[in-house]
C-alpha cells in the first residue's frame, strides 16, 4: 500500500465519524495549547526583563570595583566564578588600560564620587553630589542626550557638568524644605553656575564650612530612559584631579587619591561576551559584577518555571492521549469485520497497522495545528490586556519558532504512541473470526 493511498483511507476513515473525530481532537487541542501558553508565559516573563534591561544599555554593561573581600589569612582577594581566589589589584590607571586591551571591551570609564561639592545657580543649589567621569562615559554609559552633548576638550578650568534629568528637580532655594518633584523652569545650558567645595577641615566657629567656588557650565542634560544615568550629576574627572591636587587638604582624610578609582563601568560590544569579558576583569585582581551574572541565575529558575508550567500543560494532553486511544479501540471494534476482508484480500499485517496508527497521527497532528493557534490566540490576548496595564506590563507570552514545533511534535507524537496499542490489537485479529463478525 502506497503512503498516498495510506493517508487517503486514513482521512476517510476519520471522516465517516466525523463527530468523534472532532471531539478526540477538541482534546488534543486543549492540551497542545495548555502547554504552549504556560511555556510561553514563562518565557514572556524572562524576556520581558531582558528586554527592559536592553533598552537601557545596562545588559552590556559590567561595573568594576576595588572592593576588597579578605581571605583566612587576611590578604585581599578577588573571588572568581569557581570559588578560587586571586590576590587583589589596584583600580588605577596602569589597570583600567589592562581592562581596555581585553577582548571586546568597547570602553571603560573609572569614575569618582564626591559628596563635599555643591552645585549653584542664582538662588538655587542641588542637594546632589558629583560623579567624575572621563569623556568615555558618554558610551560607557549609555548617555541619551535631552540637550546639549559631552565634554568639550577645551574647557580649561571650567567645570563642566552634565546634568541627569532626573536631578533638575533637585535645584531650589537654600532655604526651601519643600520637594515639589518638578523643575526649575531654566535656560539649563545658559545659565551661569557655580560648583562650591566645602571644607570642614577649616569650619568657623558655627560649624560652617570653608567654602571654595569654581566656574561652571552645563553642557548636556541626559535623558532618563529607564537606567540610573539619569540620577546624577557629572563632570570631567581630568579637571575634578586638578581641584584635588589644588586643595588636598579639603581631602586628607578621605583617602582619594587623583591615581586610583573607587569603581568604573565597563561597556562589552555584546551581551553574549559580557560573563566571560567579567570572568577575565576578576582574574586581573579587580572585583566585577554585572546584570548578565543575575540573568543567568534567573533564567535557570525560568527553565525550571517552564518545566513546572509545561508539566501541567501536560496532564491535558495525557487525557488527550487516552481519548485518541479509545476512540481507535472503538474504530477497531467498528471495523472488525473490515480488517479481516483485508486480511483474507492479502492486505499485509503491516499496513493495517500502518492505517490505524497514521489515523492516530492525523488526530494529534490536526489537533496540535487547531491548538497552536489557539495559542496565539490565548497569547494576543494576554498581551492585550496585561499590556495594558503598567504593573504588569513584563508578564506576556512569547510564543517562538521552536515552540511551534516542539508543540506539533509533541501533540503528533502523543496522537502516535496512543496509537500503538490500538494497532497491534489490530494486527492480532483473526481473519476468519473477524469475518464471522456481525
Amino acid at each position: 500500500m502506497r503512503w498516498t493511498d495510506l493517508l487517503r483511507m486514513s482521512a476517510q476513515n476519520l471522516w465517516r465519524r466525523k463527530l468523534r473525530t472532532i471531539l478526540t481532537m477538541v482534546g488534543v487541542m486543549i492540551g497542545t495549547a495548555s502547554i504552549v501558553v504556560m511555556v510561553s508565559l514563562g518565557i514572556g516573563i524572562n524576556q520581558g526583563y531582558i528586554d527592559s534591561l536592553s533598552e537601557t544599555g545596562e545588559l552590556t554593561r559590567i561595573q568594576i570595583s576595588s572592593q576588597l573581600y579578605w581571605s583566612s589569612n587576611n590578604n585581599a582577594v578577588v573571588y572568581l566564578d569557581d570559588e578560587t581566589t586571586v590576590k587583589a589589584q589596584k583600580l588605577d590607571d596602569t589597570m583600567i588600560r589592562k581592562i581596555s586591551a581585553l577582548d571586546h571591551v568597547e570602553s571603560v570609564s573609572p569614575y569618582m564620587s564626591f559628596y563635599n561639592f555643591q552645585v549653584r545657580t542664582g538662588k538655587l543649589q542641588s542637594y546632589y553630589g558629583l560623579l567624575a567621569v572621563n569623556s568615555s562615559a558618554i558610551k560607557t554609559l549609555n548617555f541619551e542626550f535631552k540637550e546639549g552633548g559631552g565634554f568639550s576638550s577645551s574647557a580649561g578650568e571650567t567645570l563642566e557638568l552634565i546634568l541627569g534629568e532626573n536631578t533638575l528637580a533637585s535645584f531650589r532655594k537654600q532655604s526651601s524644605q519643600v520637594w515639589d518633584n518638578e523643575a526649575p523652569d531654566l535656560d539649563w545650558l545658559n545659565e551661569k553656575f557655580t560648583v562650591v567645595l566645602q571644607d570642614y577641615n577649616n569650619a568657623d566657629s558655627d560649624g560652617n564650612p570653608k567654602e571654595y567656588e569654581f566656574k561652571a557650565r552645563v553642557v548636556g542634560i541626559v535623558k532618563d530612559n529607564g537606567g540610573d544615568a539619569a540620577y546624577n550629576i557629572y563632570t570631567n574627572i581630568d579637571t575634578m584631579k586638578r581641584i584635588i591636587q589644588k586643595h588636598k587638604s579639603v581631602f586628607k582624610d578621605q583617602n582619594i587619591k587623583t591615581d586610583q578609582y573607587e569603581q568604573g563601568y565597563v561597556r562589552v560590544d555584546d551581551f553574549n561576551n559580557v560573563l566571560d569579558v567579567q570572568s577575565q576583569i576578576k582574574e586581573l585582581g579587580i572585583d566585577a559584577w554585572s546584570y548578565a551574572q543575575m540573568i543567568q541565575s534567573m533564567q535557570q529558575q525560568s527553565r525550571s518555571l517552564q518545566l513546572m508550567l509545561g508539566g501541567i500543560g501536560a496532564v491535558a494532553m495525557l487525557v488527550a492521549a487516552i481519548s485518541i486511544a479509545n476512540t481507535m479501540l472503538m474504530s477497531i471494534y467498528e471495523r472488525t469485520k473490515e480488517i479481516g476482508v483485508m486480511k483474507v484480500l492479502g492486505c499485509r499485517m503491516s499496513s493495517i497497522g500502518a492505517m490505524f496508527l497514521c489515523e492516530a497521527a492525523i488526530i494529534g497532528l490536526v489537533g496540535g495545528i487547531v491548538g497552536l493557534a489557539f495559542s496565539y490566540g490565548i497569547g494576543a490576548v494576554v498581551n492585550m490586556v496585561l499590556g495594558a496595564s503598567g504593573a504588569y506590563s513584563s508578564f506576556r507570552s512569547v510564543i517562538p519558532l521552536w515552540l511551534c514545533l516542539v508543540g506539533l511534535g509533541f501533540s503528533t507524537m502523543v496522537g502516535v504512541l496512543a496509537g500503538l496499542y490500538p494497532s497491534q490489537r489490530a494486527m492480532r485479529l483473526s481473519a476468519l473470526a473477524a469475518i464471522r463478525t456481525e
